[in-house]
């Protein structure tokens, strides 16, 4: 027995070592480099901690781009939350029709990337514009409120399926009690509801906090260089002025105060995150008089906020030089207005396939032992929130991290094409991990021991027992590695030289330079993205759904 215990240890220690490998050498790595930048001086003296510190705050740029950075993701929370509370409970706690639409459509935004995300805004912006000639000018020309919007359309969801999915599965007799006592809806909410749902309001915002404070595409694109946040100070001192102390110093503060916020949603949240709450839940009764406030308000910001942006990007898609047509979608085979780009658009997607590809052959077998591996043998609790740590530093971070790290030996391979691949399969790592788990688990002990008992082997258990379980989520998580792959643009835009341009660099290169053709190219481009996206999602979600069932009524037979 005690052989059979020593040997099983060994196993297992040795199943961690190329999960933890890759997490040292391309985290750890990293992350320990850019201390030691931001501890040490130009000529490499030791220790310069507080120089270096009072040196990049010297710069009333830098001062600026820290209190932005700050007040814009308080006031994105905030605005988030306010919105997520009402639809939350619509979607989640009442049954109405063309509910499980607008659940669907909620998801789209937060799979979306990023820089889409600021084009569509950036298109929208346009429309808004025209009030200027009537003297509305201050939404229209303020650039800020743009940024907190598409903050709030891009987090919205994270929120709503937080709060929401916790919701859903509280008891509805305290509720009842209280109405039955009188009390009008948001009394309810504020004595009963809201105390119950606390840990579901801190954990999502928490985490949509993170998201807004290492905003990168969203601030380039429509901030068109006038409003700087510390992601923007990172690349300007890395990329322009090779200030990689200062980069370092900046990186180290944003990486303190994101895993602060990323640690106390993770401690509320007990892995759930709202990315991985897929399948359906239960809800409750019909929706009634004094539910109508709640839902007008959830309807006006799924169409005003979420689907009219994305329609008026898909209009602004045919728009083209000659009248509307498919000018733009031809365009995306040449480089551009005046050759502004190094390759075409399909060739930029080339790149993004081949580094997808990648990623999805790095991160998913990782992801997958590692949430056979936390599921199965219970291992020590850091060593599970060991690998969600890349969740919470930002790709510019990382993108800096493998800057100052790989350019040199004894791993020189930062100006090679594979460095964004492993860093997108970084990021995507926790998230395939936190998909695949809780599929994992809801494996009962029960089945693994009959079928051990019954003389199958760990890989005739896998294969026949545990794999047709977890497929759907597998699926899930393929869906979004790929996402998270294509989308990816702040470590693209640090590592990615022009010939290698991903479809993000080659986005923001269009939507920043003037020129109607590459205007439209960039809209089209964002409108097919689009399309990708909902139908990634929507096949993610269907299989999820129907896989659950049918596991479902595996399990009870």
């Amino acid at each position: 027995m005690a052989e059979d215990l020593v040997r099983n240890l060994l196993k297992s220690s040795g199943l961690w070592f190329a999960p933890l490998g890759f997490l040292v050498v391309f985290f750890g790595w990293p992350v320990a480099q850019i201390l030691l930048q931001g501890l040490t001086g130009a000529e490499g003296e030791l220790p310069r901690p507080l120089g270096n510190l009072l040196a990049t705050f010297a710069d009333q740029d830098v001062r600026s781009a820290v209190w932005f950075t700050v007040w814009q993701a308080v006031v994105s929370t905030f605005a988030t939350l306010i919105i997520a509370l009402p639809a939350g409970y619509v979607l989640y706690r009442k049954s109405f029709r063309g509910q499980q639409i607008y659940r669907a459509i909620i998801t789209v935004p937060l799979v979306l990337p990023t820089i889409v995300v600021a084009i569509i805004f950036a298109s929208f912006q346009k429309v808004h514009e025209m009030y200027s000639n009537i003297g509305m000018t201050l939404f229209a020309e303020n650039k800020v409120y743009w940024i907190i919007a598409a903050h709030v359309f891009i987090n919205f969801a994270i929120a709503v399926r937080t709060i929401g999915g916790m919701w859903a599965g509280l008891d509805k007799a305290p509720e009842e009690a209280a109405e039955l006592a009188g009390a009008g809806r948001l009394r309810v909410f504020f004595l009963v509801s809201a105390p119950m749902l606390r840990p579901a309001i801190i954990s999502s915002a928490a985490l949509v906090f993170l998201f807004c404070f290492t905003s990168y595409g969203v601030i380039v694109v429509l901030g068109g260089g006038q409003i700087n946040s510390i992601e923007t100070q990172i690349s300007v001192a890395a990329l322009q002025f090779l200030d990689l102390p200062k980069a370092a110093i900046l990186a180290i503060l944003q990486s303190a105060i994101t895993l602060g916020a990323f640690a106390l949603g993770q401690r509320y949240a007990s892995g759930a995150t709202g990315l991985d709450q897929l399948a359906d839940v239960e809800v409750g009764g019909r929706l009634d008089k004094r539910d109508r406030p709640a839902l007008w308000v959830t309807l006006a910001f799924l169409w005003g906020v979420l689907v009219i942006p994305i329609l008026l990007l898909i209009a602004r898609a045919f728009d083209g030089p000659g009248g509307f047509g498919i000018d733009n979608f031809v365009n995306l085979a040449t480089q551009g207005e005046r050759d502004l780009l190094n390759i075409t658009v399909w060739q930029a997607a080339g790149n993004s396939v081949r580094n997808l590809v990648v990623a999805l052959l790095i991160s998913l077998p990782l992801g997958m032992l590692v949430a056979y591996l936390t599921s199965r043998r219970k291992p020590a609790r850091w060593l599970d929130a060991a690998f969600m740590l890349p969740m919470g530093v930002s790709s510019v971070v990382l993108g800096l991290g493998f800057l100052v790290t790989f350019g040199h030996e004894p791993l020189a391979i930062r100006s090679s094409w594979v460095v964004l691949p492993i860093v997108q399969a970084l990021i995507a790592l926790p998230l395939i991990i936190r998909v695949l788990q809780p599929a994992l688990q809801s494996i009962e002990r029960e089945q693994l021991e009959a079928a051990a008992t019954s003389g199958a082997t760990s890989w005739q258990i896998l294969w026949r027992l545990e794999l047709p379980v977890i497929t759907p989520a597998l699926k899930t998580a393929v869906v979004f590695a790929i996402l998270v792959s294509v989308g990816e643009f702040g470590a693209a835009s640090l590592l990615v030289a022009a010939d290698q341009a991903t479809l993000s660099t080659v986005l923001a290169q269009l939507i920043s330079r003037p020129g109607g053709a590459n205007y439209g190219m960039a809209m089209a481009m964002s409108a097919l993205l689009v399309l990708l996206t909902v139908v990634l999602v929507s096949l993610a979600q269907f299989k999820f759904n129907s896989g659950s069932r049918q596991a479902t009524r595996n399990n009870r037979n």
